[in-house]
């Protein structure tokens, strides 16, 4: 073989020898190659445990504690507060609706002859007057009877009210007979009580001299006055005891008429007050 291609095989097998790595050697690319795996499997692993243990933190944590809102518990407790607190409203209008039905049926107990406590019904009556200042009024009283008590008799009050003194106050009587004369207070007040075919009064007291009664002036002041009664018909001292009244609604009345002075003139006048009454079996 010529020296020639002898050298140059020795020259090739040297640098086949120096490139061939031996036994447990890694080549620098190899390293990388194996560098970047285990980087790469190193993130891959570190960010599947990262990401299961958050999320085993996560769920520890959405377990064990409550919603940071309080959604859940705050609400319940508030929708049962509400429910408390109309179930209360709703009892206090009940109570309400009852305490109203009791005060009804007190009211109808009073409708009768006494109120609750035995004490007798109080009756007001109403007035009416054209004569100046001067009124009559039915002060509050008894107003509803059985026939037994008025047949064991009742007594009506009344009273006079004269503002202040009026001169030239001319009194009119009302009986038949012209024997109605004045009373404390000045007028003369006649009494009647009535309904339906009903009557009582003093219209008949025979015949009297009929003197005429001359002007007055009322002095100021509260006269008072009254009525007795026993639950007949009647109308005078000259008139027959008629039947007895039978139960029903009446009225009893006290009224004065005449004339007073005004401008020179003489003007009518009429002062009245009437008290009804019930009269029961």
């Amino acid at each position: 073989m010529p020296a020639r291609r002898r050298t140059a095989l020795a020259l090739v097998s040297a640098v086949l020898f120096a490139c061939t790595p031996e036994k447990g050697e890694t080549t620098a690319t190899d390293a990388t190659t194996d560098a970047t795996t285990d980087a790469t499997t190193g993130t891959t692993t570190g960010a599947t445990a990262g990401a299961t243990t958050d999320a085993t933190t996560a769920s520890v944590t959405t377990a064990s504690d409550p919603p940071t809102t309080g959604g859940t518990t705050e609400p319940a407790a508030t929708s049962s507060e509400s429910t408390t607190t109309a179930a209360a409203t709703s009892t206090g209008d009940d109570t309400s609706g009852s305490e109203t039905t009791t005060s009804a049926e007190t009211s109808s107990s009073t409708s009768g002859d006494t109120t609750d406590t035995g004490d007798p019904v109080l009756c007001e009556g109403t007035s009416m007057s054209s004569l100046p200042g001067v009124t009559i009024v039915f002060p509050p009283q008894p107003c509803t009877f059985t026939v037994a008590e008025a047949h064991s008799g009742v007594v009506f009050h009344y009273e006079v009210h004269v503002e202040a003194a009026l001169p030239d106050v001319q009194r009119y009587r009302q009986d038949a007979g012209d024997c109605d004369e004045p009373e404390a207070s000045g007028l003369i007040v006649a009494p009647r009580i009535f309904g339906g075919d009903e009557m009582y009064c003093f219209c008949n007291q025979g015949l009297c001299p009929g003197l005429d009664i001359p002007p007055t002036t009322l002095q100021p002041g509260v006269y008072p006055g009254e009525l007795e009664w026993k639950g007949w018909n009647w109308q005078g001292p000259h008139v027959d005891l008629g039947p007895a009244f039978p139960p029903g609604e009446y009225v009893v009345q006290e009224r004065a008429i005449g004339s007073f002075k005004s401008a020179d003139a003489d003007v009518d006048y009429e002062v009245l007050a009437q008290l009804p009454i019930t009269l029961l079996p």
